[in-house]
């Protein structure tokens, strides 16, 4: 975020940075670059970023900036064209594991609430509760299979199987799903399921704050006998268990 807002000062100060000799602090070919990205952010990049910190509304913000973004190209195609290319590498919440947080977003649309949940009970695998997700990399435990946007992609496009892993790991009762979306909010499933997805965030804070732990413990290790007692901690654990991965069977198939 902070290259956006230097990005937009130097849009912002535009005429006082013309006056400064040639090179000062931006190139001649440099300038229109800046506008042009400049532009980017405030009609396109600013919204999105500034209202995504709702779990239940990610697949719709993510979808509509795709939208948003095809557009864009009748205004500035290579900026569209590479915003879209990176998007693409974040499509988490368009995946089926999360798709169903959809349908307790506000911003989503009744008519686009309803195709969503019946294109969830259309995909109803045989057997539940879904141990093991289908669409992803490494027998189930990789990242997932980013789904592949069209410009008349929808939410109910984009429904699978993996809805239901999701589903079970979010502890949501299907039972509202087959009710009109009218009758949602007054479902005792829908409640009870609100109260799961309403708790999950969107950052990356837990994940920092492991990093942050882990960096600490090493930049405080001065002296070779303290880093040698943190590598035996590490060392230790890894002991206790030496695959996770066969552990995760194991624990998925009792």
């Amino acid at each position: 975020m902070a290259k956006l807002l230097y990005t937009l000062k130097l849009a912002l100060m535009k005429q006082h940075i013309a006056l400064l000799p040639q090179g000062t602090i931006t190139t001649r070919q440099q300038v229109p670059k800046i506008q042009a990205f400049a532009i980017f952010i405030t009609h396109i990049y600013a919204k999105w970023w500034l209202t995504c910190e709702k779990s239940v509304d990610a697949a719709w913000n993510d979808l509509t900036l795709y939208h948003h973004l095809q557009a864009y190209k009748a205004v500035d195609e290579d900026i569209a064209a590479s915003a879209i290319k990176a998007l693409e590498r974040h499509h988490w919440y368009l995946t089926g594991e999360m798709l169903p947080l959809a349908l307790f977003s506000s911003k989503v649309p009744n008519e686009d609430k309803r195709a969503l949940a019946s294109a969830i009970l259309e995909h109803k695998p045989d057997d539940l509760p879904m141990h093991i997700p289908e669409q992803r990399f490494g027998a189930g435990f990789g990242k997932p299979k980013f789904p592949t946007l069209l410009p008349t992609t929808s939410l109910a496009d984009l429904a699978n199987k993996d809805c239901w892993f999701g589903m079970h790991q979010l502890h949501i009762d299907p039972e509202f799903m087959s009710l009109d979306v009218k009758e949602w909010a007054t479902n005792a499933a829908f409640k009870k399921s609100v109260v799961n997805v309403c708790a999950m965030n969107v950052v990356n804070d837990c994940a920092e704050r492991g990093v942050k732990l882990m960096s600490d413990f090493v930049a405080v290790a001065r002296k070779e006998q303290h880093l040698q007692n943190v590598l035996q901690a590490v060392e230790h654990d890894r002991s206790q268990q030496p695959n996770l991965r066969r552990c995760k069977h194991k624990v998925i198939a009792s």
